[in-house]
């Protein structure tokens, strides 16, 4: 790889060729405002944030390739003018409307109109400067170019909030973004804006920078659930959201820390889902025995790689697991076996899967009574905050064991790429069975049409649509600085 030389606000810096200023900026730790910049997506340069001084002009870093003896200033009076302006800009659709939006201290808009002090409002109407037929005619422009979308299962939408950062567009592995009407009044939405009907992986809310996409869910609801000492409320933890966790809540520092975090909000009995897990491997192991005629067997524990077979794979339908999700399992028992045991009636269970996946909010299950990502959770831990620093109580630490004097119950990894395939391999004859394991959409998507021609044959087939699985599902929280 070449390296050329080059100087960043007068210092001597080493770059690649391929770079882009705000690639070498990012890795020497100079700091550069971004919005509509994601890390490993199409590099749009929409948000004018990013702006840089080179050869006195101004340029978006984001998109600006470094060549040799380039002289880059990153911050002065005009860079810092050119800035505020176009954030002023953005944030002027979005005055006064943080506290109703789901996105409030967790929103990249927000914290950026924060940083840069934006309390000017150049670009908002004034009322007492508008006439009568002027506000009216206002008001209705304004209405005809919101969106809202409620009536799909998994995401919520409203261009109220959006940017136009187009992050959206980019992720969706299925394209079911693009850009509506023409002009002034282009927004983002999905074609002839249907109501959003796509595989639910959540790549888009959580990369959305502000509160256009969020997830679908009766947070009040759940919160009453949670109030009510008529009813037990039940987490089922997937520990895949341990890590992602930490940007919502960067206190916890262990499993303990996040068990109090949950009793504290009002979950009084919490569980790991690694007994789900158990459970799931071990009927799936049964399903690929008797299922083998078949020819293969698809996994059932990635909703949106269901979603994909179901919608464009309909030949593989049948070959789809019809194991339950860990989750729904683990539910089961707990409404059944546990409840029995403890004499508790599972009327007045209340159980919720702490989940990275959006996908599984698009099911309805017999047990389950609702799903939660990271950042609902966080959500509802700020909106009790400050009753729950009132309230001094000895919360207990640690997961709740499901059976007394219980046996140690192996910890299946089915969160990471290729964890079901070796869950299921490791108890089972390698020699009689072939197996494979796909993470990715368009991986997927390659085999899938493979094995359709015949040109591949497997007894066993592993999906993840999320790249990386789901440790980087669409249910994590992100870290809004990276």
């Amino acid at each position: 790889m070449d390296y050329v030389k080059i100087k960043i606000n007068g210092k001597n810096y080493k770059a690649k060729k391929d770079e882009t200023v705000l690639d070498v900026c990012r890795r020497e730790k100079i700091r550069i405002p971004t919005l509509c910049f994601c890390k490993d997506l199409l590099r749009e340069a929409v948000c004018r944030l990013c702006l840089v001084k080179i050869e006195n002009r101004l340029v978006p870093s984001c998109a600006t390739k470094i060549f040799s003896g380039m002289e880059i200033i990153t911050e002065d009076e005009d860079i810092k003018k050119s800035r505020e302006i176009n954030l002023e800009l953005l944030w002027s659709d979005h005055a006064g409307k943080c506290v109703k939006c789901p996105k409030n201290r967790r929103c990249e808009l927000q914290d950026l109109a924060e940083e840069y002090k934006i309390e000017n409002f150049n670009f908002v109407p004034r009322r007492e400067e508008l006439s009568d037929k002027e506000e009216i005619k206002l008001l209705k422009e304004n209405k005809l170019r919101v969106v809202v979308d409620e009536k799909n299962p998994a995401i919520k939408r409203t261009t109220e909030y959006c940017v136009e950062c187009r992050r959206c567009i980019n992720i969706c592995p299925v394209r079911s973004y693009g850009f509506n009407h023409r002009a002034g009044d282009v927004i983002v939405g999905t074609p002839y804006e249907k109501t959003l009907d796509c595989l639910f992986c959540g790549q888009c809310v959580a990369h959305c920078p502000t509160g256009a996409l969020t997830d679908q869910n009766d947070l009040e609801k759940i919160e009453k659930k949670l109030d009510d000492l008529k009813i037990l409320a039940v987490a089922i933890v997937d520990l895949a959201i341990f890590e992602s966790l930490r940007n919502e809540f960067p206190e916890i520092k262990n499993s303990f820390d996040l068990v109090k975090i949950l009793r504290g909000i009002g979950f009084e009995k919490v569980f790991n889902l690694k007994y789900g897990n158990k459970f799931y491997v071990e009927k799936l192991i049964g399903e690929l025995k008797r299922k083998r005629q078949k020819k293969i067997l698809f996994n059932g524990n990635c909703i949106a790689f269901e979603r994909l077979i179901k919608k464009y794979y309909p030949q593989f339908e049948k070959n789809l697991s019809q194991t339950e999700i860990p989750d729904e399992l683990l539910a089961s028992i707990i409404k059944k076996d546990y409840a029995n045991r403890k004499k508790i009636n599972r009327q007045d269970i209340f159980a919720v899967s702490l989940s990275p996946c959006v996908a599984k909010k698009s099911k309805k299950y017999e047990n389950l009574d609702a799903i939660l990502t990271v950042r609902e959770i966080g959500r509802i831990f700020r909106n009790k905050k400050n009753e729950m620093d009132k309230t001094e109580r000895n919360i207990k630490a640690g997961f709740d064991q499901l059976i007394e004097a219980e046996e140690i119950c192996e910890d299946i990894k089915l969160e990471k790429s290729g964890g079901t395939k070796e869950a299921v391999f490791s108890k089972i004859e390698i020699k009689k069975y072939k197996g494979v394991s796909f993470c990715g959409i368009k991986d997927i998507k390659k085999k899938l049409n493979e094995i359709s021609k015949g040109d591949a044959r497997y007894d066993f087939f592993e999906g993840l649509i999320c790249p990386g699985g789901c440790l980087n599902g669409g249910g994590q929280s992100r870290n809004l600085k990276d």
